[in-house]
């Protein structure tokens, strides 16, 4: 039951009536009996897999805190308690593992033995997700920052939310689950303002992502079909589509969210308004990007093995040598998980070492990039300088679209190859580009939404509140907007024979 279903739009109407009406004390019970009915819906062969991650982190949470409670000295009590930490994490970490490499290894023993049969391993919906999730939350119940669940279900509801299980956010048990248990009462304007989102949402996926895809699967799937000029405007209209998929999809669980009084946390902040590698991922996949700084970043900036090598290096080669180990190391392992994480291929782990690269290099060269800014007699508050700034990041943010979306590194080289050497030009105003899987209208229509998409998030940008605005007008404006909206969606949205519904780019991570 994806998110853009008609079905689904059922489902969501039905959760939210018995959400309102039922005794508020079972509220939580609807949320867990529906998010249970969700997963469901996607082969009942995927439920045990997460429910055997609940499992793992409910009884390692209780044991963690009753350890700890126990001990004598908080020496004792860390002392104890990491071997449970570290055993659930593992058995997690081995569920996700086999999620990632388990159709893998099946068909390569199979090549082995000779045996013809494609096997596939059943891999667990959302399974990236709330693992990290229940990572963070055993992690938080050993650094004493959250209490562990006492009621199972309850903790099954955190992680099977069915809001975020598709894609995220990854969430802390700490934000979320409070507001799982707590009761709530109907709220006019938060509701209509979670309606607004999600129709958002609604639009940046059908409209505009789904528009794009049609361009952007045709020529970046075959470049040797097409030149340089094409391979740019198809990669464009990927890292677009991207954006518009993912953080359209937070939009409609974010705005469902809402409207059950419930405040998930945001994944994305207008990330092509940065002015930097590292600011990009700040407003990124934030959940993603926070995970990885809170649990694997800042472990290894305060270890005594790493500090200890920085001090050896520090004496050996100098002050900055060591500091740049600091910086180097944990770095280079976030970027190298955040590659896997993505995917288990050359071109994932090539594109974590892409931005990894850019954000240690831009970090250490810190003093000599402000050096030659004042050489160059750059002044760095001037607007031609951040649209400068800006426009660069999108560029190494396409270049990264262009590592992983064509599927194989050998795609890749090929469309660097064809942008260097065959670029024709002439292909962006012969009419050309209305061959490539968008006839005029469509491409057009495409570029429409985007100059809207940009108009809206510039607005947001300056910190205007678009929802605000729209509810502040007065009524004839107000509901001319929500008509537009949606018979917008109705008119424009990407349906039809060959259309998968359920084909959200984050589900498959």
């Amino acid at each position: 039951m994806s998110f853009i279903e008609f079905r689904f739009f059922i489902f969501a109407a039905l959760v939210a009536l018995l959400y309102y009406i039922l005794p508020k004390k079972v509220q939580w019970l609807v949320l867990l009996a529906a998010s249970l009915a969700f997963y469901l819906s996607y082969g009942w062969e995927k439920l045990p897999f997460m429910l055997a991650s609940a499992a793992i982190a409910y009884f390692a949470g209780r044991k963690i805190e009753a350890v700890r409670e126990a001990a004598e000295s908080p020496a004792e009590a860390k002392k104890r308690s990491k071997p449970v930490l570290l055993a659930a994490v593992a058995l997690l970490v081995a569920l996700l593992l086999y999620a990632k490499t388990g159709t893998w290894v099946l068909q390569s023993v199979a090549q082995l033995f000779s045996a013809g049969t494609a096997l596939e391993a059943i891999v667990a919906l959302g399974v990236s997700y709330y693992t990290f999730s229940l990572i963070s939350y055993l992690a938080d119940i050993y650094r004493r920052q959250d209490r562990a669940e006492k009621n199972f279900l309850r903790l099954l509801l955190f992680t099977a939310y069915f809001p975020k299980v598709l894609q995220g956010p990854i969430s802390r048990h700490k934000n979320l689950a409070p507001q799982l248990a707590r009761e709530h009462r109907f709220d006019y304007k938060e509701f209509c303002f979670g309606l607004q989102l999600m129709v958002w949402g609604y639009f940046k996926k059908l409209v505009i992502a789904d528009r794009l895809a049609i361009l952007a699967n045709q020529v970046l799937g075959s470049p040797e079909s097409y030149s340089g000029a094409s391979l740019l405007v198809a990669a464009v209209f990927a890292a677009v589509q991207s954006y518009c998929d993912f953080s359209g999809c937070m939009d409609i669980v974010g705005g469902f969210s809402q409207c059950l009084g419930l405040e998930l946390e945001a994944n994305f902040r207008r990330p092509f308004f940065s002015r930097s590698a590292s600011e990009f991922w700040r407003r990124w996949h934030i959940t993603l990007g926070t995970w990885f700084k809170d649990y694997i970043y800042m472990p290894l900036v305060i270890s005594p093995r790493l500090i200890g090598l920085s001090r050896r290096v520090r004496d050996r080669f100098g002050v900055r040598a060591g500091k740049a180990v600091m910086t180097v190391v944990p770095l280079a392992a976030v970027w190298l998980l955040t590659g896997l994480w993505h995917g288990t291929g050359w071109n994932y782990i090539v594109w974590g070492l892409y931005w990894g690269g850019l954000i240690i290099c831009a970090t250490v060269f810190e003093p000599e990039l402000k050096k030659l800014t004042g050489l160059l007699h750059i002044n760095t508050q001037a607007g031609s300088w951040k649209a400068f700034q800006r426009v660069r990041t999108f560029l190494i943010f396409l270049v990264s679209t262009m590592i992983t979306r064509p599927g194989d590194l050998a795609k890749t080289g090929l469309i660097f190859q064809k942008l260097a050497l065959s670029f024709q030009p002439w292909v962006l105003v012969n009419g050309s580009l209305y061959n490539l899987g968008l006839d005029r209208p469509n491409f057009l229509l495409a570029l429409v939404c985007i100059g809207l998409l940009w108009a809206v998030s510039y607005a947001q940008e300056k910190g205007v509140c678009v929802r605000e605005r729209i509810a502040g007008s007065n009524l004839v404006f107000r509901w001319a907007v929500y008509y537009i909206a949606v018979i917008a969606i109705v008119i424009f949205g990407i349906y039809g024979p060959g259309y998968d519904a359920a084909s959200f780019i984050y589900m498959k991570f």
